[in-house]
């Protein structure tokens, strides 16, 4: 990992941010009141530092080059299958906005949508829900049917100030389903920090390690996000094996940088070659996402949530972010008391908790009307499903975890 100061300004700057003095000297009187380790969660961030768009819509950077995904299926190769989840699993992580950026964290029961079209080759639907506010929990469902795959997803992020730096560590798991040939890929993902808040150039990184593995298979990649360090390493880097389950036989081995070029060594033969070239996929395998717009989304839903802090931080007027900002965490504060105060229970739309939905810690959350059996070309099931995970909105309305007064206003605007 690489250390608060040894990153000098303008090295790398889509990975950078410089502040003028006045938000500089407001980010150094935040933090300076802070203790190291201090749970940031419940910490009320500038708006300055705020990436104009919901954690719950970031996350579908997953399915960026969700391409990628369409024919896994049909690989017949269990070890080709593998590497090519896991050149999916690594292709989306240079996908941010420049600079030192933080999505907003998503008020409970604020659910984002969206899709991504792929021809004759089905759809790939994308239904992401705030389940849980105390801790953060996100709980994600991807789906192709006509693809033969499902992805489901929970995070549970852990933010903490470390001195001169803060670390957003993503706890959780992700299981991709392939259901026709009945294969689990059990995924973990990195953690984010952000360096040189106090003193050197503040910088965003990733790191920690991560796994893929499929009983299935009998194969498994660790591998760990790096850094430059004092004397040796570079930025972006990753490491990865891929081995057979529970050994240390080494069947290829994955290392470059992970926003540029990532190579594929095999051990048998000594052979390298290039994985991946983040340049060259961004022109033949990445898809926009297409959602509905903001005129006819509902209330509760991530870009029609946060709309009017998005257009306050794009045109640079923080007051009136912040502004914006307080009334939405203020209404979610309002909407907690006065469901203590009635004696109720939150309970999520399109998620349930396995665990029972009063343990607000548990991470174990699945699609309530995701369809596991693989596919039927033509059937009416097959069409069903696909129209009602369409209109989720129409038959499976949701609302935003707010008070009285906060929720009478958004549903009059």
């Amino acid at each position: 990992m690489a250390s608060d100061s040894d990153v000098k300004l303008g090295e790398e700057p889509d990975y950078e941010e410089k502040l003028d003095e006045a938000p500089k000297s407001i980010l150094l009187g935040m933090m300076r009141q802070l203790k190291s380790g201090m749970d940031l969660s419940r910490v009320t961030l500038p708006t300055f530092i705020l990436e104009p768009r919901s954690f719950l819509e970031k996350c579908s950077d997953f399915m960026a080059h969700g391409s990628m995904m369409l024919d896994l299926a049909k690989i017949s190769d269990p070890h080709q299958r593998f590497l090519t989840v896991c050149k999916w699993y690594l292709v989306g992580w240079y996908n941010k906005p420049p600079g030192v950026k933080k999505p907003y964290n998503p008020i409970l029961g604020e659910v984002f949508r969206c899709r991504w079209e792929h021809g004759d080759k089905g759809t790939t639907h994308y239904v992401a829900e705030q389940v849980s506010h105390h801790p953060p929990i996100s709980a994600f469902h991807f789906v192709n049917r006509k693809a033969g795959w499902s992805l489901h997803a929970v995070i549970r992020p852990k933010s903490k100030f470390l001195g001169n730096s803060a670390a957003s560590i993503m706890e959780g798991e992700g299981t991709l389903v392939l259901h026709e040939l009945n294969e689990e890929y059990h995924i973990t993902f990195p953690s984010y920090y952000v360096r040189g808040l106090l003193l050197g150039t503040m910088r965003m990184e990733m790191g920690g390690d991560i796994r893929i593995s499929c009983q299935k298979t009998g194969l498994e990649m660790n591998g760990s996000f790096k850094n430059k360090g004092y004397f040796s390493g570079e930025n972006n880097s990753i490491e990865a094996k891929i081995a057979p389950l529970g050994t240390k036989d080494t069947l290829y081995k994955i290392t470059g940088r992970w926003d540029r070029v990532l190579n594929l060594e095999e051990k048998k033969t000594k052979q390298s070659k290039v994985f991946l070239d983040i340049d060259a996929e961004k022109s033949v395998s990445f898809t926009p996402l297409t959602l509905d717009s903001e005129a006819t989304q509902q209330v509760y839903e991530s870009r029609k949530v946060w709309q009017h802090v998005s257009k306050a931080i794009r045109t640079q007027n923080h007051d009136m972010a912040a502004t914006q900002k307080t009334k939405l965490e203020d209404g979610q504060r309002a909407g907690k008391k006065e469901r203590e105060e009635q004696g109720n229970d939150w309970v999520p739309r399109l998620f349930e908790n396995l665990d029972g939905h009063t343990d607000h810690g548990s991470i174990k959350w699945l699609f309530k009307f995701q369809r596991n059996a693989p596919y039927q070309q033509g059937s009416v099931e097959e069409e069903a499903f696909d129209q009602e995970i369409r209109n989720l909105h129409q038959t499976h309305p949701g609302e935003l975890a707010v008070g009285r007064e906060l929720a009478a206003e958004l549903a009059s605007q």
